[in-house]
């Protein structure tokens, strides 16, 4: 089907306008009825156009006028509905004014801030009012007097300097204002009762304040020690710094020094002699002199030589007075005290050399009186417990070679006597039977099985056998006992020798 001509749009126009004639004429012609059609499809376009109209609905007949339309192939030439006047729609402008438009949902506003271009400034001396306000609170800790600024204000307030970059000075200046306390503290006790036990009461009491005030600085300072002070090397920490000061005006007081180190001492040794001291103070101090780094070159060192002194005098005089047993109880005794001493009061790095001193001049310097004194009494009357102790003190001094040449001594000159009467040849069977059951339970109880002192036994033995070697040979030779004991002293000599005489006989 082709397209319609400005002439067929033109007799369209005007039988359009007279439809009376048009539809005659159509009807006795028997013409097609396309152009009634067309006016039906332009009427359903005008309809959907009606701006009284809401142009998202359509009339239920506007809609089957057009679906007629295009059933019939009629071809729509929009051309047509501009030259028809009364079809032509309103501008699209018109009708979209008389529409409700929706609005959709617009997007939440974001809010953006702006930095000032300008920084902001401290306000004037900031500096100097927040560093009266923490001196006011550091006097007041020293003093031991309320404060009226709380904790939380002096903590934000030490954060604020160190923010803006000033904790080099607060440093400085809490540095300066404890010196100044801390000196003033220690000169306090110059002077003092002459009565040792009071000053070391005094000193104990300026040392715990000085302990508890910079624990309060620090607590209060703490962001400064968290940021400068890590930040910063070789400067130390507040607590550090505190011990510092302490240390050095107390080397600055030398009587206040001396006078607490020899009451220490003082208190150390009327502890030795029997009397009752106050240990809790002792402990206090000691952990003063080993907080401030002085304990080994201020206190140790004097220490060790009152107690080499008061040792060897009292060595001296114990050896003098007591007998063997009863001294060597003493010397275990007072090792004990000495070890407790250490754990109660004294530095751990202390137990070694105060040990060690103890042993040298109770022990080490009274070895030979010791034996020559009392060992052979011992080994007579089987004292099997204080053989013991003796065996243990010596394992301490590293003097078990003098007791194992002792012992070597004792075994020939206490057999030589059973072998060499001759009165009682008899009984020297069962005598050196029962002597050697006595030294076999020493061994065992006293010595501790040592190997080299049962080696020293069996020479010592074999030494007395050979003594009287014919006479040893018949009672070996009838007694089977005596035959056993040489067996099991393994002394073969001996049996080589008894074998020779057999020969020769």
């Amino acid at each position: 089907m082709s397209l319609p001509t400005k002439r067929s749009i033109s007799s369209n126009t005007s039988t359009t306008s007279n439809p009376t004639s048009s539809s005659s004429s159509g009807s006795g012609n028997g013409s097609p009825r396309s152009p009634p059609m067309k006016k039906a499809k332009s009427q359903a376009v005008a309809c959907s156009l009606d701006p009284n109209k809401n142009g998202l609905h359509h009339s239920h007949q506007d809609f089957n006028a057009a679906t007629t339309a295009l059933e019939n192939d009629v071809v729509f030439d929009p051309s047509s509905m501009a030259l028809d006047e009364d079809l032509k729609p309103e501008p699209l402008a018109a009708a979209n004014l008389s529409r409700k438009k929706a609005t959709p949902p617009q997007p939440a506003k974001k809010l953006v801030i702006k930095l000032l271009k300008a920084k902001p400034t401290l306000p004037t001396n900031f500096e100097e009012d927040t560093w009266a306000k923490l001196q006011s609170a550091i006097k007041a800790i020293f003093l031991k007097q309320p404060d009226s600024c709380d904790l939380e204000k002096l903590y934000q307030a030490v954060n604020d300097l160190c923010l803006h970059k000033m904790g080099g000075n607060l440093y400085q200046r809490i540095e300066k204002e404890c010196e100044s306390h801390i000196s003033a503290a220690l000169q306090s006790l110059v002077g003092q009762s002459p009565d040792l036990v009071v000053f070391l009461t005094l000193v104990e009491r300026c040392w715990q304040d000085l302990c508890d005030q910079m624990l309060m600085i620090r607590g209060i300072a703490l962001y400064l020690d968290r940021t400068y002070v890590k930040q910063t090397p070789n400067v130390r920490s507040l607590w550090d710094m505190g011990l510092q000061l302490f240390r050095k005006h107390l080397s600055l007081s030398p009587e206040v020094e001396h006078k607490t180190v020899t009451g220490l001492l003082r208190m150390i040794e009327s502890e030795r002699l029997g009397e009752a001291v106050d240990r809790t103070l002792l402990n206090h101090l000691l952990k003063m002199f080993t907080a401030l780094g002085i304990y080994l070159e201020t206190f140790e060192k004097q220490f060790l030589e009152c107690t080499s002194e008061f040792y060897a005098a009292e060595g001296m005089k114990y050896m003098q007075q007591s007998d063997v047993p009863d001294y060597l109880k003493h010397v275990e005794i007072r090792l004990h005290e000495e070890h407790e001493r250490c754990v109660l009061y004294l530095d751990a790095s202390t137990r070694k050399p105060l040990i060690a001193t103890a042993e040298r001049q109770l022990l080490e310097r009274h070895i030979p009186a010791i034996l020559d004194k009392g060992f052979t009494m011992l080994m007579d009357g089987h004292r099997i417990e204080d053989l013991q102790r003796m065996y243990s003190l010596f394992c301490r001094v590293n003097a078990l070679e003098s007791l194992r040449q002792a012992l070597n001594s004792y075994i020939r000159r206490t057999g030589q006597a059973i072998i060499m009467d001759e009165e009682k040849d008899k009984d020297m069977v069962s005598s050196l039977l029962e002597f050697k059951a006595s030294l076999d339970s020493i061994w065992e109880e006293s010595f501790s099985k040592n190997e080299a002192f049962c080696n020293t036994i069996k020479d010592a033995f074999e030494h007395l056998i050979n003594l009287r070697q014919v006479i040893m040979f018949f009672l070996w030779f009838f007694n089977y006992d005596l035959y056993l004991l040489l067996n099991r002293l393994g002394i073969r000599k001996f049996l080589c020798l008894s074998i020779s005489i057999l020969e020769n006989l």
